[in-house]
């Protein structure tokens, strides 16, 4: 199962100079150099630079949960920026600000809940940014077989300090979530494909069985997923939810994959995808076919 465990050292790689990795719509809040403030970062652990916090790294803050696992560990980072760091110990405590719960919904239309405190421990509240240093790593348990994957869940996060150092203003939460969703979580996935349109013959080398996949939530009746074809563009899977029953499946492969990366090495989609589902919902089965191959990804609790 995909963990979302993140490892600390790209983070430590990432500290000095983020700031400076930002463009000018990212700019932080205070923007002075010769003044220090903190900022939260929040990374998948890909050594980028992306801080995956503020409102314009709402979507980056989702948390891609198991449901089957009894506990998983969310690792993120409160950072001192400006031009020097302090001379003296800055302790630091990560809270929730539930006041910035619905802070995205003009953009997602949800409203989230606070995430039931019977559902997340905090693994340290507090740290210690050292002289001289500029980080401090903060830590959370969460439950995810106790959690109603149905609900809309939220759980931003801020920080506070000994030392009056002021906050960023827009890079100073991190909006953690969950999107309800009925199909939402952890599954097996079974790639077959032929290399020819018609789908005869055995299937090529490159299909497998039995690999992880998440089924991840967009909205409440949307989940994108990847195929196992060429760069594993996501399928966007929607259905219609009436009180529990779920019908009207679709999907499609991500229109500008397809436009883009797709085109681009000729790849052409010649029918498909179509889907079906089983009815308990466990089995998603999606087809569709190019110019040169035959596809089917398969999906299976």
């Amino acid at each position: 199962m995909r963990s979302i465990i993140k490892q600390t050292l790209p983070f430590l790689l990432m500290i000095v100079g983020m700031s400076s990795c930002l463009d000018a719509n990212d700019a932080n809040i205070p923007n002075s150099s010769s003044s220090s403030f903190i900022e939260l970062i929040y990374n998948e652990g890909d050594a980028t630079t992306t801080i995956n916090s503020g409102l314009n790294y709402f979507a980056n803050a989702a948390l891609l949960l198991s449901p089957d696992k009894e506990k998983d560990t969310i690792t993120f980072i409160v950072s001192l920026q400006g031009a020097s760091p302090l001379s003296r110990d800055l302790t630091v405590n990560a809270i929730i600000d539930d006041s910035k719960l619905n802070a995205n919904i003009a953009n997602d239309k949800i409203n989230y809940l606070p995430l039931p405190d019977s559902l997340y421990d905090f693994i340290n509240q507090t740290a210690v940014i050292k002289a001289g240093e500029r980080h401090a790593i903060f830590q959370i348990a969460v439950y995810p077989s106790k959690i109603d994957f149905g609900q809309n869940y939220g759980l931003p996060i801020t920080a506070t300090n000994d030392g009056d150092v002021v906050t960023s203003s827009n890079y100073g939460h991190i909006y953690f979530h969950m999107i309800g969703n009925p199909i939402a979580g952890a599954y097996k996935h079974d790639f077959i494909r032929y290399s020819n349109p018609a789908g005869t013959g055995s299937p090529d080398g490159t299909s497998f069985y039995g690999e992880a996949a998440i089924f991840s939530p967009a909205d409440p009746t949307t989940i994108h997923v990847p195929t196992g074809y060429y760069d594993g563009a996501n399928y966007f899977i929607t259905f219609t939810n009436n009180n529990g029953t779920l019908s009207n499946f679709k999907a499609v492969i991500d229109p500008a994959s397809v436009s883009g990366a797709w085109a681009t090495a000729g790849i052409v989609i010649t029918s498909g995808p179509t889907i079906t589902v089983n009815s308990d919902y466990t089995i998603f089965t999606c087809k569709y076919t190019t110019l040169t191959r035959n596809v089917t990804d398969i999906y299976y609790k």
